[in-house]
C-alpha cells in the first residue's frame, strides 16, 4: 500500500510541471546541440594545429636562412622536426582529456613546447644583427597557435568520447 507521501514523491518525480522550466525534451535537444557543437572542435583542432605547425616550419626556415645564414636544407629539416615535435606535444593533453582526467603536466608540457618554439624563433631573429621582422612575429604566433588548437582538439575529443 502506497502512503500519501510516497505517492506525492513519485508524482513530482515523474510528472513535469510548468514551473520546472524547460521540458526534458528541450533539455535533451539542448544537450545534443551542445555535443554536436563540441564535436566540430575535433577536426578544427587537428587541422588548425597542423596548419600552424606548417606555418611555423616555413617561417622558421625563412628566419634561419635569412637571419642566421643557415644552409637551406639544414634549416628546413630543423624547422620541420621542431614543428613535428610541437604537434606531438599536443597528443598527451588530448589523450588525458579523453580519459576523463585533467592532468596538469600534460597541459604544461603542451604550452611549454609552444613557448620553447616561440622562443627559438625569437632568439633566431634577434641574435646577431638583432633585426626583428614580420616573419619572426608570425612564426611566434604560429608557434603559440599550436597549443591553442591543442586545447580546441582536447575539447572536441572529450565531447566525442
Amino acid at each position: 500500500m502506497i502512503t500519501d507521501f510516497e505517492w506525492k514523491e513519485k508524482a513530482t518525480v515523474t510528472a513535469p510541471s510548468s514551473d520546472d522550466g524547460p521540458s526534458s525534451a528541450s533539455r535533451a535537444i539542448a544537450a545534443w546541440e551542445a555535443k554536436e557543437t563540441a564535436t566540430i572542435n575535433s577536426p578544427v583542432g587537428i587541422i588548425g594545429a597542423l596548419l600552424s605547425a606548417f606555418t611555423f616550419a616555413c617561417l622558421f626556415t625563412y628566419v634561419l636562412v635569412h637571419y642566421r645564414s643557415w644552409h637551406d636544407f639544414a634549416a628546413f629539416v630543423v624547422a620541420v622536426l621542431l614543428a613535428v615535435l610541437g604537434v606531438l606535444a599536443v597528443v598527451p593533453h588530448a589523450v588525458t582529456v579523453v580519459g576523463g582526467r585533467t592532468g596538469g603536466w600534460q597541459r604544461a608540457f603542451m604550452w611549454g613546447a609552444g613557448a620553447v618554439l616561440a622562443g627559438l624563433v625569437l632568439s633566431a631573429a634577434l641574435l646577431g644583427n638583432a633585426s626583428f621582422s614580420m616573419s619572426a612575429l608570425i612564426g611566434i604566433v604560429a608557434a603559440l597557435a599550436i597549443p591553442c588548437f591543442g586545447e580546441v582538439l582536447a575539447v572536441g575529443t572529450a565531447a566525442e568520447a
